[in-house]
C-alpha cells in the first residue's frame, strides 16, 4: 500500500502546467527517437541527460522516464511498417506486426501496440509499486550461498533452453562462462583470481572478447 500511496502522491505532484508540458514534449521526443532505427531508448536517455543535468531531480527524472517510455513505444512504428525494430525491445513486434502491415492491417497492428503499451505501462507501474518493497526485502536476504545456487540454476536452465534432448553442450558453455567471469579482480575486495600475475587479466575478460 505504501507504493500505491507514493504513486498517488507523485501523480498529484506532476499535475502542474510545467510538469504536464514536460511529459508531453519528452514523450513525443521519445517516440521520434524510438521510430528512428539506430537511436535506441538508452541512447535517447543518455543524450537527454545532458539537458536535464541542472534541473530539479523530480523534473529531470520525469523527463527521462517519459523519454524512455516514449522511445520503447515509438520503436513499434518502424517495426510494424518497415520490419526494422526501432529499439531492441521491439524485435518481437516486428515478427507479428510487419506481416499484419503487409496484409493491409497496419492500423490494427499499431492500435494493438498502442493499447498494449498503455495497458502494460499502467499494470507494470502498479505491480512494481506493490511488489517492489517485498522483493527488496527478499533480495537483501540473499547471501553468497543463495547467489551461488542462483548461478547454478541459471546455467542448468540455459542448458535446457539450448536443447531439450542434449542439454550437455549448454551446460558446458554455461559453466565455461562462469569460469571466465571469475578471471580478474573480485568485485568487492579486489582479490586477484586466475590472473597469474598478469596486469592484462587483472581487469577480467570482457563479454565481447569472451563471445568471440
Amino acid at each position: 500500500m505504501d507504493g500505491l500511496i507514493s504513486i498517488a502522491t507523485s501523480v498529484g505532484a506532476i499535475l502542474t502546467s510545467w510538469s504536464a508540458l514536460d511529459v508531453v514534449w519528452a514523450t513525443l521526443l521519445g517516440i521520434v527517437v524510438g521510430m528512428l532505427p539506430g537511436l535506441t531508448a538508452t541512447l535517447g536517455v543518455a543524450l537527454l541527460t545532458t539537458l536535464t543535468f541542472k534541473m530539479d531531480a523530480d523534473q529531470a527524472i520525469l523527463i527521462l522516464i517519459c523519454m524512455y517510455v516514449g522511445a520503447i513505444y515509438g520503436g513499434s512504428r518502424s517495426a510494424i511498417l518497415l520490419n526494422i525494430p526501432g529499439t531492441p525491445a521491439n524485435a518481437a513486434t516486428a515478427l507479428d506486426g510487419f506481416p499484419l502491415a503487409r496484409s493491409g492491417k497496419a492500423g490494427s497492428a499499431m492500435a494493438i501496440a498502442t493499447t498494449g503499451s498503455v495497458f502494460g505501462g499502467f499494470v507494470g507501474m502498479i505491480a512494481l509499486a506493490v511488489i517492489a518493497p517485498v522483493l527488496a526485502e527478499f533480495a537483501l536476504s540473499f547471501g553468497a550461498f543463495e547467489f551461488f545456487w542462483l548461478a547454478v540454476f541459471g546455467v542448468l536452465v540455459s542448458g535446457q533452453l539450448t536443447s531439450l534432448d542434449d542439454p550437455i553442450k549448454g551446460w558446458i558453455a554455461g559453466f565455461l562462462g562462469l569460469f571466465i567471469a571469475t578471471i580478474g579482480q573480485e568485485g568487492i575486495y579486489a582479490i586477484p583470481r586466475f590472473s597469474y600475475g598478469s596486469t592484462n587479466l587483472s581487469g577480467g575478460i570482457g563479454l565481447l572478447p569472451a563471445m568471440v
